[in-house]
Formats: C-alpha cells, sequence, structure tokens
C-alpha cells in the first residue's frame, strides 16, 4: 500500500497538467485501492528476467560479422523471447508496471487514457467480440485514422487470438474490396463513422457478417457501436491458448513485387522479437530498464502503417505516454515544446515540412532524444537543419512490412551516427549482399540485393506459397533469408547503405507503390489508350508520380491533364494518385512490346538536371 500511495502521488506531481477529466481521477483513486489488473500469470514474466547470452549465441548471426565488433559487450545480440502468452501481454507488463501513467493523451479530441483505464477498456472489448461471436483466428478489419480507440481494439484483438487487418484511411472502395476478398477472413469491420461511406461501397456488393462503428452517432443498420460495447460487457474475456510462434497477429497489406497488395502474415512472435530488437538497440540495455515509464512518444504515423503498429507495441511495453495528434507542421512543434517529448519518429517528407516551416527556429524541440526517419532516404541538407537548428540528429532506419519492419538501426546512443547509413542490423538479425542473380556474398562496398534474417521476419505471404518460396529462401545452413528486392551496400565496418530500389518501384512518402497500381485504374478513364507511370526524384516526398497518358483520337482537345488529376483523385489512394500528368503520342516500348519505363525516366532525369543547371 505505502508503494501504490507513492506511486499515486508521484504520478500527480508528474501528470497534473493532463488530468482534468474526472474518468481519469475517478480510476486512479480507486487504483489506489482495489488492485483492478487480472492476474493473468502467463503474461507476468518479467523483462529484467530475460536473460542475456554471448554475442557468439545467436542461431541467426554469422559469428564474423563487422558490425558485432561496434556492439557493446553488455548488449545482447540474442534474446530469449517468451515462449508463453502473447503480444497482449505487453499490455499487461505494463499496466502492471506502471497502472497509474498515462498510456494515451488525444490532443485533438482532449481525451486521457491511463494504463489501468487502457488494460480495462481492453479487456471489456475483448470481451465484447468473444460475446458477439468472434473467434481465434477471424479477421478484424480496422479502417481508420490515429484514435485511441485503435489501441483498444489492437490489444482487445490480439487477447482473443483474432487477426488484425489494418486498412489505411487513405484507401478507397477498389482497395478496400481487394484487401476484404482476398483476405477471406473478416468477420467484423471497423471503421470511423466519417469512413462509412467506403466501407457502405463494398458492403453493398459483399455484407459483412459484423460491423462496429467509433464515434457511432448515426443509425447504421445492423452496427454496433465500440463505445457501447466497451460499457456494456465486464472486463472478463476468456483465456485463449495461443502459438505465439505459429498464429497471426497480424495481416498487413502490402504492395510488395506484383501489381496487387499482398497479405502479410506476421506472429505475435514476430512483433514480440522486433519490439525487444528494436529496444536493445536505441539504449544500453540497463538505462533502457530505467527509463520505461518515464518517455513520452508522440504518435502522428498513421497507425494502419507497419512502421506505426511497431511503435504503438513498443512504446506501450515500455509504459511510455503516447500523445496522438493528426500530422501539422505547427501543431507537431507545439506538441514536442509542450509536453517536452522524448521521442519523435517519422517519414522523410515531415521532417522536410518541418524544417522548412517558417517557425522551426522559434519552437524549442531540444527535449527529444530518439528521433528516427524510416521508409525513405531523408535529404542529408534536411538532417543537417535540423541539427543546426534544434540541435536534434534524426537517425535513418530501414524496415519492410515483410518484417514487422525494423531490421537496421542506427544506435546513436554508443556509435556517432552516419548520415546516409541506415545503421548496423538489430540484435539477432543478420543482413548480406548478395549477387540478386547468382545469390552468392559479396565483398563490402559492393551493391547487391539485400538479405534479411532473423526472428522477426514474416512467416509468409496470405494464400501464395509461390510468392513466400520466391522471397523466403533457405541456405546451406538451413538458415531462411527474406530477399528484399532493394540494392544496398555494407562498408567494411557493418553499416548499411540503401544504393536503389527495385527496378519500378516508386516511394511516394513512405508509402510503396508499383506503376500497375496506378495505370490499371488509369485504363478505367474512357479517354486514355495507353498510359505508364514512373517516380520522379523529389526532397520533399521521395518521389512524385508522373503518369503519360497517349489519349483516344476523339478525346484530343476535349480534356486536359488537369482532368485527369482530378478524376484520379477521386477513384485512387491519397497517396497513389498521379502528381504530374502529361499527354504523349505513343509510350515508348522494348522491341518485346513492354512498357519501356526507363526511357521515360532518362528524359525525366535530364530535364531535371538542365533545370538544376539553369
Amino acid at each position: 500500500m505505502i508503494k501504490e500511495i507513492s506511486i499515486f502521488i508521484n504520478l500527480i506531481i508528474n501528470n497534473f497538467y493532463l488530468l482534468n477529466n474526472n474518468y481519469s481521477w475517478i480510476i486512479i483513486i480507486l487504483g489506489v485501492a482495489i488492485k483492478m489488473i487480472n492476474e493473468d500469470t502467463e503474461c507476468l514474466y518479467d523483462i529484467n528476467d530475460i536473460p542475456i547470452f554471448e554475442k557468439d549465441k545467436s542461431k541467426y548471426i554469422e559469428p564474423d560479422r563487422p558490425w558485432l565488433k561496434l556492439v557493446p559487450s553488455t548488449l545482447p545480440s540474442s534474446l530469449n523471447i517468451p515462449k508463453v502468452g502473447n503480444l497482449y501481454c505487453i499490455l499487461v507488463r505494463a499496466a502492471t508496471d506502471f497502472p497509474y501513467n498515462l498510456a494515451i493523451y488525444d490532443w485533438d479530441r482532449n481525451e486521457k487514457y491511463t494504463y489501468i483505464e487502457l488494460k480495462d477498456m481492453v479487456d471489456r472489448l475483448a470481451t465484447a467480440f468473444h460475446e458477439i461471436g468472434i473467434r481465434k483466428g477471424d479477421g478484424i478489419a480496422l479502417y481508420t485514422a490515429n484514435v485511441p480507440e485503435f489501441y483498444i481494439i489492437l490489444f482487445a484483438t490480439l487477447k482473443i487470438g483474432a487477426i488484425l487487418i489494418p486498412i489505411n484511411p487513405l484507401l478507397k472502395y477498389r482497395e478496400i474490396k481487394h484487401i476484404v476478398t482476398d483476405s477471406g477472413i473478416i468477420k467484423l469491420m471497423i471503421c470511423h463513422e466519417k469512413l462509412w461511406r467506403q466501407v457502405k461501397k463494398v458492403h453493398n456488393e459483399i455484407p459483412f457478417e459484423k460491423i462496429a462503428i467509433i464515434d457511432k452517432t448515426k443509425d447504421i443498420e445492423n452496427s454496433y457501436s465500440i463505445d457501447e460495447l466497451i460499457e456494456k460487457y465486464p472486463p472478463n474475456p476468456p483465456h485463449v491458448d495461443i502459438d505465439i510462434e505459429e498464429d497471426l497477429a497480424f495481416l498487413m497489406y502490402t504492395g510488395g513485387t506484383t501489381g496487387l497488395p499482398k497479405g502479410v502474415m506476421l506472429t505475435h512472435r514476430n512483433m514480440l522479437a522486433n519490439v525487444l530488437q528494436t529496444a536493445l538497440r536505441i539504449l544500453p540495455f540497463e538505462e533502457g530498464l530505467e527509463l520505461r515509464g518515464k518517455w513520452a512518444n508522440l504518435a502522428v504515423l498513421p497507425l494502419c502503417h507497419i512502421y506505426g503498429l511497431l511503435l504503438a507495441c513498443n512504446t506501450i511495453a515500455n509504459g511510455y505516454l503516447n500523445i496522438t495528434i493528426l500530422f501539422d507542421v505547427e501543431k507537431v512543434m507545439k506538441a514536442i515544446e509542450k509536453f517536452k517529448i522524448q521521442i519523435f519518429s517519422g517519414i522523410p517528407t515531415m521532417f522536410t515540412f518541418i524544417a522548412n516551416h517558417p517557425d522551426f527556429n522559434k519552437y524549442d524541440l531540444s527535449s527529444l532524444k530518439l528521433v528516427t526517419s524510416a521508409a525513405a532516404a531523408l535529404a542529408p541538407s534536411i538532417a543537417k537543419k535540423w541539427k543546426d537548428v534544434q540541435g536534434v540528429i534524426p537517425v535513418q532506419g530501414y524496415g519492410l512490412t515483410e518484417c514487422c519492419p525494423a531490421t537496421h538501426l542506427q544506435p546513436i546512443f554508443w556509435i556517432n551516427p552516419i548520415a546516409e547509413s541506415i545503421g548496423i542490423p538489430l540484435a539477432d538479425t543478420d543482413a548480406k549482399i548478395v549477387d540478386p542473380d547468382t545469390l552468392k556474398e559479396l565483398p563490402p562496398n559492393e551493391v547487391g540485393e539485400l538479405l534479411i534474417c532473423g526472428p522477426q521476419v514474416m512467416k509468409g505471404y496470405w494464400k501464395k506459397p509461390d510468392r513466400t518460396a520466391a522471397v523466403l529462401i533457405k541456405d546451406e545452413k538451413d538458415k531462411t533469408w527474406l530477399r528484399t528486392g532493394d540494392l544496398a551496400k555494407m562498408d567494411e565496418n557493418g553499416f548499411f547503405y540503401i544504393s536503389g530500389r527495385t527496378k519500378e518501384m516508386i516511394k511516394y512518402k513512405g508509402y510503396r507503390i508499383l506503376p500497375f497500381e496506378i495505370e490499371k485504374t488509369l485504363y478505367e478513364h474512357p479517354a486514355i489508350l495507353e498510359c505508364a507511370v514512373i517516380g520522379i526524384p523529389d526532397d520533399e516526398v521521395g518521389e512524385k508520380i508522373k503518369a503519360f497518358c497517349s489519349i483516344k483520337p476523339e478525346y484530343k482537345g476535349k480534356i486536359t491533364e488537369q482532368d485527369i488529376i482530378e478524376w484520379a483523385k477521386e477513384e485512387m489512394a491519397g497517396y497513389k494518385w498521379p502528381r504530374i500528368v502529361e499527354f504523349v503520342s505513343s509510350i515508348p516500348k522494348t522491341a518485346v512490346g513492354k512498357v519501356f519505363r526507363r526511357t521515360l525516366l532518362e528524359k525525366e532525369l535530364a530535364k531535371l538536371k538542365k533545370e538544376t543547371n539553369q
């Protein structure tokens, strides 16, 4: 009791400026007298009890890798990942250790939840899911922007062994329909009321068995309200046996290397491993444990994206405060200054917009301790501006959906970062550069395809055994490697550098897009005879999407490039529609009739070079 009273007093002092709604105060006061956390012994393993192995004990990493010399002797390169419980256990651990700490503060909606509140709501919703018929292995689709309900739905889904299928709120009818059709397991569709119109289109063609609405105010036939489900049911979810190594936690849809999005199967163990791996690359082990429950994260990355999802799991596991806001440059800077944020992760576009804001030097961002940029290369000039103006060094990492996503990171607390590098592999992660044709490993500083081996590597692609076999390959030691499709090199010290992209992949604001995904929709426009899409290098967004279109004779002079752009905005996801359209008389092709995109790109690069030199 003395310990709990001490925690109570300290939390009042530390969080007074945030705790101003009655519900938070009531829960905290009740929590002092009543322990509201169910004693689920399979979840209460202690992170302090994870053994630290010798460096040469990792079954994933070859012992002669050069980056191992850089890793402090106090850090493990291998993890003993618990084989019991499931990913939901990271919430149980945090709620046990930090019951009265704030877990989520939605600044836009002025809603605040402590860890004890969060777990209570998660358990209530997990009970509700079970009572309405959701069982282990069922798919729960979640179509919403960043709101506190995302965290609640995430962990409630994990608790009952269902599979979370996040859907980007920028996606439209055709992409949602593909995910629904391809997965074939969605038993419950959850969407924000503001996004119901797109879901309704799919529901009219492929009726969902069950629908739940976030922030429900309208009478949507045969639908549940998430708020009402949480209020109606007690926090007594059923026990579900989960195989942490085999059972899926997430089915994440990504463009991959074909024209249609593929479902990436990620297990509970995959994500738990990545949570622990990233923690061990960020801070010295003992210091990282001491900071649990003390830092705040500004959650602006989309939680529906694998990068945002990892951060959600990582910050909850560490008992951090997550402050959620919709991305707005000035609001981000205000939040960092006001709440003394320590963690900020984003994509290069975010860092560029912030650095170029006229008030960038007027805000105090010095509280930031861990600033990471991923999903695309951050321009060195932007990183330098952050360092020069704010004294903050954004560091780059690397990952992909198939790896939960993190594989590389710059460990800034014990190595001086290299601006152009993605850093070194995470704990228990091996990486090598090979000849794409022979798969023979290449020496340092030679460019080849990047391959990854580690516990975070996906189980495979959903219903696509051939595609899975093509990217998950075995070596002579029976180790499984993921072919990333990205070109990279490793220097003699073990630092990795991304040298190029797959032949046709476009990276726009962190999203990977294949030209065919855009072209197949453009062909639905009645005026387009032929089209080809490429990405043009751009410091702010990574690559601008440009479409070259050949127009049917009867439409010439009757339609403009801007007309095509406006039409595409309505038909494609917000990150897919072409920002530039150019009408051409014909599309260049190879000798065998394939679109010759390289010719188009070379002309655009020559044009950019000429404009730069003028």
